[in-house]
């Protein structure tokens, strides 16, 4: 299968979008895809977006630059061109902007982790867009969606958003979760080795995330805080997040600061902090999937996280973790650790079940050959 691979950023780059649009189109190669990549697309801005930039912030309102006309259109040019002549059975873009403009009868499929209405009531930027642009939005959003043949969403939130607020048709409307963005040749008997390895009278918890306020740093804070208070001993390791400047951090907290996973280096530091904490936690006040918790989970890591976006589709309650209420105190949290300390072969079976969601739906094997059939069979229905 011909595959017409559109992303606004570079594909090969695995730090674009957490290397999200590379990951999706290796996962889809396995199983017969021939990818034409035709991205990165560039930003054509107008002129004017300066002058209306200063204008709406004047009222304390944004701009959503992926979802201006001049931007748009530009990059409907750009994919119209490079489709002249290019032997392609299906497009699949990255989101919904990308082929809003773009004049081709080719059967038309998008995989993301979310769309416009989801991010509008989540995101706080979101929330500040001034009034045209989410009119725009919702109107690129709504037009792409009816146009597509395939959308393949990350989680639930997405799809359930798509079909209620769009109007998609829920039969072209799929849940594929997204795999984790690192190589795991790990075995069953691999993981019970690194599970077993994890001290059973201290608690190491792992906050991973770079936007501290919205992933709940806090919280992850007082969780361990609340731990250590509690007589069990807890250490608090924070990747790539810093919390707000002239905040002090307890002794507790072990910061590493942004970890390079392209550099080998840092990737075995990245791999041994994961393989040594017993849970991930997150608990994101907004979040549309969370690849962490893939990642997590193929080191036999079980995750606590809030119950917001699509993270209910990346944690399985009882599966690879828990998920908490939105604004449940860190009391909650503390008290589900404490219990696993207490019953430890109950621990040991969540991290071993937390594997077991990684190899069966949290990786990008199974993610790329779900994708394929249905492409497959939605190319199918078509020459019929």
């Amino acid at each position: 299968m011909n595959i017409a691979y559109v992303t606004g950023d570079d594909p090969h780059n695995l730090k674009s979008w957490s290397g999200l649009s590379h990951y999706i189109a290796e996962s889809l190669k396995p199983h017969g895809a021939k990818i034409h990549y035709l991205g990165p697309l560039e930003s054509e801005v107008s002129p004017f977006m300066g002058v209306e930039r200063r204008f709406w912030n004047l009222f304390g309102k944004q701009l959503l630059e992926n979802r201006e006309p001049s931007i748009v259109r530009g990059w409907g040019r750009q994919v119209t061109e490079k489709l002249r002549g290019l032997d392609a059975d299906v497009i699949l873009a990255t989101h919904t902007e990308l082929l809003s403009e773009v004049e081709s009868d080719l059967p038309i499929a998008y995989w993301s982790d979310s769309n416009f209405g989801c991010m509008l009531g989540a995101y706080p930027y979101f929330q500040s867009l001034n009034p045209f642009a989410v009119r725009r939005g919702h109107d690129y959003e709504r037009r792409a969606l009816q146009r597509a043949d395939l959308v393949f969403y990350a989680c639930d939130w997405a799809r359930d958003a798509a079909i209620n607020l769009y109007g998609a048709a829920p039969d072209k409307v799929k849940v594929i979760p997204f795999g984790a963005n690192i190589q795991c040749d790990r075995t069953a008997a691999d993981v019970d080795k690194l599970i077993a390895a994890r001290p059973k009278d201290r608690c190491n918890l792992l906050f991973l995330g770079k936007v501290w306020a919205r992933k709940g740093g806090d919280t992850a804070v007082a969780v361990a805080e609340e731990l250590n208070q509690s007589g069990l001993p807890t250490t608090l390791t924070l990747i790539g997040s810093q919390p707000p400047e002239g905040k002090a951090l307890p002794p507790f907290v072990r910061k590493t600061g942004f970890i390079n996973k392209s550099d080998p280096v840092g990737l075995k530091q990245f791999n041994d902090l994961i393989a040594e904490s017993h849970f991930l936690i997150l608990p994101s006040r907004a979040e549309a999937f969370g690849i962490v918790f893939c990642e997590a989970a193929s080191f036999g890591v079980p995750s606590l996280a809030t119950r917001a976006g699509g993270i209910p589709t990346a944690i399985r309650d009882g599966g690879n973790g828990k998920t908490f209420p939105l604004g449940s105190p860190p009391g909650e949290y503390a008290a589900f650790i404490r219990q696993h300390f207490t019953n430890y072969a109950g621990y040991e079976l969540l991290a071993r079940s937390a594997f077991r969601e990684y190899e069966t739906r949290l990786n990008w094997g199974v993610s790329g050959a779900t994708a394929m059939g249905h492409l497959r069979t939605m190319l199918e229905r078509r020459r019929r």
